[in-house]
């Protein structure tokens, strides 16, 4: 109670908000200067970066929501009472376990129906076809399969098929595929799995940060549009997230944990988390191990008594550690050996060398890597009006301290940056797919840049605030004929790799064949890859003779090395290599259809190599990746039943001919319907 001036009586005082430094605090401004630093970057390097309209979108966008915020937030002052009342009860109506459920049914909904509308059920890259048809092969009990005597026609380049027949992947990846291999649907997989994940990144947001920090979290990774598009792939990004959102859960539990049962039972399911992670992707785990051992290294440092929770933590890991050592040793025949080194060769590993194909890696290429990588989440990750990167450095800005919780999502995602800017391979799919396990750290500052605004500001501005967040998202899946919001971004996605979705096990069922061989003609190009794989190349060995060689002589060569059955399979591949003469540019240089293949000279082409070429711009191809998993398997793990898919090498074909003599051929090709969709169509192959 206080006395009023000029009065001689007391009334109680007015509750007033307490007033909040807007200044930042020092730790915050340094955590935040990286990503600013890392996206102007490119600005000021290679001036601006962006297409022309996600510029327009931003500033567009942007001015629209803050209009519309300005509007509701200058209401009458008994309706912002009433909008903070209503936001108020929605919030609180909803315990957390409703909550989750119904967060994590929206990322489901929102995953399958990208998974339906932009992809069709389909997959777009071949990792995901390497993958299923992996999960077919565990589907019928064994991890590999024997090589096909004529693997040159079942090939795919991110399988192995040398010593054993598998995918170049680690075995958790296929493992997983299996669940939905089982019923036939295996894109029911990924959205459950986003629909886990975005549940346990709630949990870990809310008791690290609070309730409404954790809703905030929730909210914005469900409407994430690369989180939920990724998640309508086959791709095994998505059970990475998952387990790197089941670590942190664990994680915070352990933190927290008062009891030693408690403690070791979380600690143990940390290790397992990141142990199966090292099943799925290597890199990705070994980031998030790294991450979290310097975490509960530190916190034992402050609690002596927790270091004897640490072993559990490494048991659990050891868990997914010997799964993965007990498949590299079935199939590449060594512990720390992986698909990738046998198809690839020791090119394809992290670091600063020579790559796959020849090229050199360096630090300043990496760098670029990184920047771009950073650069590229400020279209993709929320594709709101805002760069996204923005609104992560405002949340990291406006942190009033900054916590361990913090720091461990900061080293996660830095980490995550460093490491695949030492891998030679750019990650682009869907937006920077190699960020895609560290996406929540910074989906966790962004969403909660707008509540830590909010706590700062009067009832107005906290309205303002809220309802330009909401019109942001409202522009980004609510607009339709933008090309860089949610629908639009979609809209893109849904062209990728057209000839991937089109529907060849319909279409041999609609025509009724039995004891058929389909044959599938890729272009020119991917044909001389396949029979180079055929006589004994790794992929890079066989794509550097592609793009060095002169394409008549390099088919020359291979034809001359299939015919030579005596000799020794190195002294071959040594003849082949010195026969193939050297690609020159010249006047009269040309290249095929695709563009892989580079004719030095066409006048004295010979003419089945000219025919290679005119054939391919006559009649329309199809890709085989989507045939092998359709390819039924026997008993003994070999190619053999009602209808065989095989890739069309022209004149080798003849080696086949005698393989599945009796059977009708029928070549399949794609045509575009109406739709602008790829249908697959057959007929009699001559």
């Amino acid at each position: 109670m206080r006395a009023s001036k000029g009065k001689g009586r007391e009334e109680p005082d007015r509750v007033r908000k307490p007033r909040v430094s807007f200044r930042p605090k020092a730790a915050a401004v340094a955590a935040a200067a990286p990503f600013v630093v890392v996206c102007l970057v490119p600005i000021v390097l290679w001036g601006n970066p962006y297409p022309p309209k996600i510029l327009t979108y931003w500033l567009g966008g942007s001015a629209l929501a803050a209009i519309i915020a300005a509007l509701v937030a200058n209401l009458p002052s008994f309706s912002i009472d009433r909008l903070i009342a209503l936001s108020k009860r929605a919030t609180s109506s909803l315990s957390p376990g409703r909550f989750a459920a119904l967060v994590g049914a929206a990322t489901a909904a929102i995953a399958f129906a990208m998974s339906s509308v932009v992809f069709q059920h389909a997959a777009s890259t071949s990792d995901e076809l390497a993958q299923l048809w992996h999960a077919q092969v565990l589907l019928t009990g064994h991890l590999f399969l024997p090589v096909d005597p004529n693997r040159e026609f079942f090939a795919l380049e991110t399988v192995v098929d040398s010593g054993k027949w598998y995918s170049q992947f680690p075995i958790g990846g296929p493992a997983v595929l299996t669940l939905g291999a089982l019923v036939g649907k295996p894109w029911l997989v990924n959205p459950i799995l986003a629909a886990g994940a975005c549940m346990l990144l709630y949990h870990f947001g809310r008791r690290a940060f609070g309730e409404a920090h954790g809703r905030a979290i929730a909210a914005l990774f469900a409407l994430s549009p690369m989180i939920v598009m990724m998640s309508g792939t086959w791709m095994n990004h998505v059970p990475t997230l998952f387990l790197a959102t089941a670590a942190l859960a664990a994680l915070v539990e352990w933190e927290r944990a008062t009891t030693r049962v408690r403690a070791h039972l979380f600690a143990a399911l940390v290790g397992l988390a990141v142990g199966l992670m090292l099943t799925i992707r290597p890199v990705d785990a070994a980031v998030a191990a790294v991450a979290i051992a310097v975490f509960q290294l530190a916190e034992a440092a402050r609690t002596p008594r927790r270091l004897v929770e640490l072993p559990s933590t490494i048991a659990g890991g050891a868990v997914g550690l010997a799964v993965l050592f007990y498949a590299n040793a079935a199939t590449t025949g060594d512990i720390a050996r992986f698909g990738y080194d046998v198809l690839w060769g020791p090119g394809q590993r992290l670091g600063f060398h020579i790559d796959p194909y020849g090229r050199l890696h360096t630090i300043s290429h990496g760098l670029e890597h990184a920047v771009t990588y950073v650069s590229e989440l400020n279209l993709h990750l929320t594709a709101w009006p805002v760069p996204a990167m923005l609104v992560v450095v405002a949340g990291v800005v406006l942190l009033p301290r900054v916590t361990k919780w913090d720091v461990l999502l900061l080293a996660l995602f830095w980490l995550q940056v460093a490491a695949y800017a030492a891998y030679w391979g750019e990650g682009e799919f869907l937006g920077p797919r190699f960020l895609f396990t560290a996406l929540p750290a910074v989906i966790v500052f962004a969403a909660r840049a707008p509540v830590l605004l909010a706590v700062r500001a009067s009832p107005r501005g906290a309205v303002g605030l809220a309802t330009f967040a909401v019109a942001c998202a409202a522009l980004s899946w609510c607009v339709p004929g933008l090309s860089y919001n949610a629908l639009g971004l979609g809209r893109q996605a849904s062209t990728v790799r057209g000839s991937f979705k089109a529907d060849i096990r319909r279409a041999v069922r609609e025509a009724n064949l039995s004891n058929a061989v389909v044959v599938l003609r890729e272009p020119f190009g991917q044909r001389v890859l396949r029979r180079l794989w055929g006589l004994g190349f790794l992929r890079s060995q066989a794509a550097q003779l592609l793009s060095s060689r002169d394409g008549c002589s390099l088919l020359d060569a291979i034809r001359a090395a299939e015919a030579d059955s005596a000799a020794d399979a190195v002294p071959k591949l040594e003849a082949l290599i010195r026969r193939a003469r050297p690609y020159e540019q010249t006047a009269q240089s040309l290249q095929s259809v695709d563009g892989t293949v580079r004719i030095s000279s066409s006048a004295d082409m010979p003419a089945d190599c000219k025919a290679e070429i005119e054939y391919d711009a006559k009649v329309g191809g199809a890709a085989f990746g989507p045939a092998l998993p359709l390819e039924p398997i026997d008993a003994s793990g070999h190619v053999d039943g009602d209808v065989i898919y095989i890739a069309d090498l022209t004149d080798r074909n003849r080696v086949m001919e005698q393989r599945f003599r009796g059977r009708s051929w029928y070549r399949l090709r794609l045509v575009r319907g109406p739709s602008g969709s790829m249908r697959a169509q057959l007929a009699s192959y001559p």
